[in-house]
């Protein structure tokens, strides 16, 4: 008898708990992947994108601004649905200052389209200054556009909500971080910059085109995944002269020498991306993206990894720029040019407002390709970001665009360097150091982060 009530307090105490825990296995602890985010289509994705586009032109942001907003853009849309990707990693503590990632309720079941369009439509208005009340409006407009898609579809009320509560868990992550990078606390700060004078010849001349600076302290905004502003640095520019031998002289003399051909201006004209144009040079890398997505008929999973790192690569290629800008603050070759060689003379673009060295668009023009080709591979394609665009010049216009060919997405990174040698705005070794330091982001960018899949 008593091995009997032993044996049956053995069976309570051991089995039990087990039974209990077998009583909940019905729960759906991966409810969350019931809609993957491969089923959704990139058209998601696009529409936000192609308002950020809109957006920053026109506010006519310059390049650093853009870069940064389209940094923000990208890892939105990737933390809004990695979660419908089986595997996949949060970009949580993975890049800079960012520590975690929304906590989710893994045993309720997600919309990802509604978790993306509830996350942009927070984060949105707190990338762009003196954000309109018609921008307000299109936001808006978009999420409730995309929503109202969902439920048309038959999407369950109960699920709406689940979404709704995480896409805004999401946003105030990112939102926290965009408060907390720098940008504020330089917001309304204008530096005093080196006056060039009789002993520094070399320094940037603002007056040369009644210039102000854009952005002297961007470099101390904190980077996504670089370690800071000054990682990847470029070597140091030639030394000033005016010596006909010298280095110096013969990369000015280059540029002056650049002939005004049918051939260059469309080099030049293509790679032209200033405010108010595609609203920069992360712009028009953010539009070859869609157009490969669009190409390729790639779903939202892809098209949130995409722009997830050409947004990454923009951002910290333009930070990297702007430091190395400020801190040599080297003059323009249209100075240079109108003091040394010909007064009258006039580059094939308009010369942008912040120093030479090193050329912006160059970086990113490094950057981009290498985080694109691991995507799409290093193809042949056809840029139309430009097509049927009106162009004014300091050489005339308005020209209308055409489209362009590449042989690959790394023969057009090296012409969008080349672009600004031709177009007059930068002197040679700011474009191949900007694009040696960019290719070095870019590839710290795949090193450092996993996706999961």
């Amino acid at each position: 008898m008593k091995k009997s009530i032993n044996f049956i307090l053995f069976a309570f105490v051991f089995i039990t708990p087990f039974g209990c825990k077998n009583d909940n296995t019905d729960l759906p602890t991966d409810a969350y992947l019931t809609n993957k985010t491969a089923d959704y289509s990139g058209d998601l994705a696009h529409e936000w994108m192609q308002l950020g586009y809109e957006m920053v032109k026109e506010n006519h942001l310059y390049g650093p601004h853009a870069a940064r907003t389209y940094g923000y853009l990208g890892l939105t849309v990737w933390e809004s649905v990695y979660k419908g990707i089986p595997n996949a990693k949060s970009m949580a503590q993975q890049i800079n200052d960012f520590p975690r990632a929304a906590n989710m309720e893994e045993t309720k079941v997600y919309d990802w389209g509604v978790v993306l369009c509830t996350a942009m439509k927070i984060v949105f208005p707190e990338l762009i200054d003196q954000v309109t009340s018609s921008q307000r409006s299109s936001i808006i407009v978009l999420a409730e556009q995309q929503e109202n898609d969902m439920l048309n579809k038959g999407l369950d009320r109960k699920v709406y909500e689940n979404s709704r509560d995480y896409g805004t868990l999401v946003a105030s992550t990112i939102v926290d971080r965009i408060r907390k990078d720098g940008r504020d606390i330089i917001r309304n700060i204008v530096p005093q910059l080196p006056l060039r004078d009789a002993e520094h010849p070399w320094y940037w001349d603002k007056n040369t085109y009644n210039q102000t600076p854009v952005e002297p302290m961007w470099g101390t905004l904190r980077t996504f995944v670089i370690d800071n502003s000054q990682a990847c640095e470029a070597e140091s520019p030639l030394s000033y002269s005016t010596d006909p031998n010298s280095a110096f002289y013969k990369e000015a003399k280059e540029v002056y020498d650049i002939i005004k051909s049918d051939a260059n201006k469309k080099l030049a004209y293509h790679f032209d991306n200033g405010p108010g144009r595609t609203c920069s040079p992360a712009c028009h890398w953010v539009s070859i993206t869609e157009q490969f997505l669009k190409k390729d008929a790639r779903d939202l999973a892809i098209s949130a990894k995409a722009y997830c790192l050409v947004g990454f690569a923009a951002a910290d290629a333009f930070s990297n720029a702007w430091y190395m800008k400020y801190k040599y603050n080297l003059l323009r070759p249209s100075t240079y040019i109108k003091e040394i060689f010909a007064s009258s003379w006039e580059p094939l673009l308009g010369t942008p407002p912040y120093p030479d060295y090193i050329s912006g668009s160059s970086v990113i023009g490094g950057a981009a390709p290498v985080v694109l080709v691991s995507i799409f591979d290093d193809r042949t394609f056809v840029d139309n970001t430009h097509l049927g665009s009106p162009l004014y010049t300091p050489d005339g216009g308005p020209f209308l665009l055409p489209e362009r060919q590449f042989e690959s997405i790394t023969k057009c990174g090296e012409e969008q360097a080349e672009s600004r040698i031709v177009g007059g705005v930068h002197f040679r070794r700011a474009c191949e150091q900007g694009l040696k330091s960019g290719q070095c982001i870019g590839n710290m960018i795949l090193n450092r982060l996993d996706f999961g899949f």
